[in-house]
């Protein structure tokens, strides 16, 4: 048998690997931003600071637009290893800085390079780069994205080494530069030979967009994204406040909840897969039809802990077949753009699910849990069930560029 090497993997495996990779670095060091403000006791900033140090976070973050633009008009390679830059020069200036002012100059570089090396990106350059097994690469940026560092670490005993401490605050912040760099560096070398995009002339999108049936179709995919959203942040409300409730003793548990966005991650990557050969209207349709028994087993059983990972596989999967769902109907000419503004819908329903559940739980308490379970299933299988016909015009991501 002849020996494996990059050159002989499917474009799909390198693609992914390059992308997960990418990731799992720059995800990785995106956290230093928090661990250096973790250890800004010198400058005794005020909470209004601090709020507004997120703020100029966010503000740098709407450049986000300026990069879903970038995805669908010019290859993405140097937008990314520009983001990276900035990220980087964003943590260094966040570790210099001794004013508030140079801390909320460091927090709008790191929002802009977040923006540029995001998730929107990341899967965007999946869709637009992937073949046969596009479902699994999405899965597996979505288990790569579960992977929060913070969280782990202070899993693990590790927080303290974000501390005011000098030579650990050093340490933090080389390792986060460090990792940065890392993963701009991956891209840089390696998404031009894994990458491969046809950026010519061709409809805009007001053209697109005017195609009979494509508004329908993309107001369709948006409320399927909404309604996952709900659902998603309700699922959340539930596993840390109607378990809690029913179980005080769970949240003392080693357990604990840091590991369920590792299990929604491993749920994404699996959807994602079968994603590649079945529908996935029919999967999320099995989702919502899933999340009955899943969300039943630990009340059922008196399992806490199988209950909310079982949960947490199911519903992982509203990640992953979301993208397939927009990679499959949305124009992939202009993909990137129109999942800016489904997304952003999904923002709102996210909002809205942790405000309808804690409402539930405010008026009927958690024995509203099976209701408010049914009805979300209900939404989600009828919503997928709404879906308009086809356009005369294919809108999906068409055929991937090779790579």
């Amino acid at each position: 048998m002849p020996a494996m090497s990059l050159t002989n993997l499917r474009p799909d495996l390198k693609l992914g690997l390059l992308l997960v990779a990418a990731v799992l670095l720059l995800e990785a060091g995106r956290s230093g931003d928090h661990w250096i403000l973790l250890a800004s006791d010198p400058f005794d900033f005020s909470n209004l600071q601090f709020a507004l140090l997120s703020a100029a976070f966010g503000m740098g973050s709407l450049f986000v637009v300026g990069a879903a633009f970038w995805v669908d008009r010019r290859p993405p390679h140097g937008l990314m290893v520009a983001g990276a830059l900035l990220l980087a020069l964003g943590l260094v200036v966040l570790n210099v800085a001794h004013s508030f002012r140079l801390a909320a100059v460091g927090m709008f570089l790191s929002g802009a390079g977040s923006a540029f090396t995001g998730s929107l990106v990341l899967y965007s350059v999946a869709v637009k780069g992937s073949g046969r097994f596009r479902g699994a690469l999405i899965g597996a940026l979505g288990l790569a994205f579960s992977f929060r560092l913070g969280d782990f670490a202070a899993a693990f005993g590790w927080a303290g080494w974000a501390s005011s401490d000098e030579a650990t605050g050093q340490s933090a912040w080389l390792w986060a530069v460090g990792l940065v760099l890392a993963g701009g560096g991956l891209l840089f070398l390696l998404l031009p030979r894994c990458f491969r995009g046809t950026y010519g002339p061709g409809p805009t999108l007001r053209e697109t967009i005017a195609v009979p049936g494509a508004k329908a179709r993309i107001a369709w995919v948006a409320g399927v994204c909404l309604v996952a959203a709900v659902v998603l942040a309700a699922g959340d409300t539930h596993l840390r406040w109607v378990t809690l409730t029913m179980w005080p003793e769970f949240g003392e548990r080693e357990f604990g909840f840091r590991t369920l966005a590792l299990a929604g991650g491993l749920g994404a990557l699996l959807w994602g897969v079968v994603s590649d050969f079945f529908p996935v209207r029919r999967l999320l349709v099995i989702l919502a039809v899933l999340s009955l028994p899943a969300a039943a087993w630990g009340w059922l059983l008196e399992d806490p802990e199988g209950g909310v990972l079982l949960l947490s596989l199911v519903r992982g999967g509203l990640i992953s077949l979301a993208w397939v769902l927009m990679a499959d109907a949305l124009p992939g000419r202009h993909f990137a753009k129109l999942a800016l503004a489904v997304t952003g819908v999904g923002w709102l329903g996210s909002g809205l699910g942790t405000v309808y559940w804690s409402l539930a739980l405010d008026f009927w308490g958690v024995d509203s849990f099976f209701w408010v379970v049914l009805v979300e299933a209900g939404a989600l299988a009828g919503v997928v069930g709404l879906r308009p016909g086809r356009s005369p015009v294919n809108l999906g991501a068409g055929p991937p560029p090779v790579g």
